[in-house]
């Protein structure tokens, strides 16, 4: 039976007397049967009061992992847990009941640090030249923002919560514990650490109860964070026997390639163009966001769905496929992106020929140059991977696709564009938010800790920035679909 990562245990201990005079903590230890206990020194000193306030009767908190038990309070009738993917762009609750098993809320906010950069890159630099507390402090006060609505959306208080299992790329892990990050983008490319695992939320001045405990997934490297290690144990990936690939797109892009027996990795920036980094109208997949496009053979006039059918607010990762697909396959723009026939939602913007699809939303002809710049830097991140183990497309026996390309992508829209490749359209596979996914499974069932060290010792990394292949195909891949189609299949 699967125990997540903390529960209550209702207890009765004997009561102390002439002939049992055991020490209170030796006492409470021994009801809860377990060989390893231990306890801060704030809730030792509450120790005794709380016990004869309850008449010896006690409903604790516990927290375990790896056989061990640390005591998070002594008597509680809730016990919560949250899951949270920091991403560049965006943070993701979703908050968890222990003892009922159950999601009670899901809760996104933007990442306060765009205000710093909307690339890690940037706010490197910002740490380098000013100091990483500022960005520490700026993501601390975003994620204790979305704790509270998460818990106002599911009419509880954060004081409830008494475990956190958290996820992120290498970057933000290190902005979250406010450690040093200079020396992750150069070579050798030396993070701080690759294993956090567990700290005390009031370490870091997380708002959730005072004795509340957060779980870090572990990192392999500069470039692979826990939020791809925690993607793989939600698809499953490093499970199979058959080979399967994992696609995550948010600012940028990691593509994973393997089966039970080994895993590679490799990383580029694919990911911007999908969730508003390049595209001025670009917004994530929420109310008001135009996810659907298609424009008549006809009359050239463009037909949009939004999300929740309410009036349109920007374009998210799915559209921008769906639009950019539609503009090749109707002939309004030809296979480099460029505008060659004129429509009257062609129109001028700030010097630039932008296709508009509702109110001043959509998209200009630079910014399909750019979009076309990720698609092909992910599409040849994936045809690299591929052909540097020996296999090709055919051997694949499912692509997982997460992450703002995972949200309601059209898999024929993305092959239109040489985006995906040329295979079976059953082999693909739409994940979401892996990464949440597989922080929302370790947060209830503790035991996976052995999986994710097991993923993280196996992973190799696959260096893009240096892969001559790469880059002697990425410009190939700037085409739609491609200069050399053959290579999509």
């Amino acid at each position: 039976m699967k125990q997540g990562l903390c529960f209550i245990k209702s207890i009765e201990l004997d009561r102390p007397s002439s002939n049992d005079k055991r020490a209170d903590y030796e006492r409470l230890k021994e009801s809860l049967q377990t060989d390893e206990l231990s306890l801060s020194l704030d809730l030792l000193k509450t120790l005794p009061g709380v016990l004869r306030e309850k008449d010896f009767f006690l409903k604790p908190v516990l927290f375990h992992m790896d056989g061990r038990h640390i005591l998070l309070e002594l008597f509680s009738e809730q016990c919560l847990g949250v899951a949270i993917d920091i991403g560049t762009t965006n943070l993701v609750a979703s908050l968890y009941d222990f003892v009922t098993a159950e999601k009670l809320s899901v809760f996104t906010i933007q990442n306060p640090q765009l205000s710093f950069g909307v690339d890690i890159l940037s706010r490197i630099h910002y740490a380098m030249v000013h100091n990483v507390e500022e960005l520490q402090r700026a993501l601390i006060e975003g994620i204790n923002k979305l704790i509270i609505s998460v818990c106002k959306d599911a009419g509880v208080v954060p004081e409830n919560i008494y475990a956190a299992s958290v996820c992120a790329n290498t970057v933000m892990t290190h902005f979250l514990l406010g450690l040093e990050v200079r020396y992750i983008p150069v070579e050798p490319y030396i993070p701080v650490v690759h294993c956090p695992e567990i700290i005390r939320a009031r370490e870091i001045d997380i708002h959730i109860n005072r004795e509340g405990l957060i779980y870090i997934f572990p990192n392999a490297g500069s470039y692979v964070g826990g939020d791809i290690i925690a993607g793989i144990i939600a698809t499953e990936l490093h499970r199979r026997e058959s080979t399967s690939i994992l696609i995550d797109v948010g600012t940028n892009a990691e593509v994973v390639i393997g089966n039970r027996d080994w895993i590679l990795v490799g990383a580029g920036a694919a990911g911007p163009a999908l969730e508003g980094g390049i595209i001025s109208s670009g917004m994530m997949a929420e109310d008001g966001a135009i996810y659907r496009i298609d424009i008549d053979d006809r009359d050239r006039s463009i037909k949009y769905k939004t999300i929740k059918d309410t009036p349109p607010r920007g374009i998210c990762g799915s559209g921008v496929i769906d639009l950019v697909a539609e503009l090749y396959r109707t002939g309004i723009i030809d296979n480099r992106g460029r505008i060659k026939e004129r429509t009257d939602y062609i129109k001028e913007k700030e010097g630039h020929l932008f296709i508009e699809i509702a109110d001043s939303i959509g998209i200009t002809e630079r910014e399909i140059e750019n979009f076309l710049r990720s698609k092909a830097a992910m599409f040849t991140s994936i045809y690299v991977l591929v052909r540097s183990i020996g296999l090709s497309f055919s051997d694949i026996e499912r692509i997982y696709i997460a992450g703002a390309l995972g949200s309601g992508v059209r898999v024929e829209k993305a092959q239109t564009l040489g985006m995906l490749p040329l295979i079976d359209k059953d082999r693909f596979i739409s994940v979401g938010n892996s990464a949440l996914k597989g922080a929302e499974m370790f947060l209830m069932d503790a035991s996976l800790i052995a999986e994710i060290r097991d993923v993280q010792s196996r992973i190799t990394y696959h260096e893009m920035n240096t892969d001559r292949d790469f880059m002697m195909l990425f410009p190939s891949a700037l085409f739609i679909p491609h200069a050399e189609p053959e290579m999509l299949s």
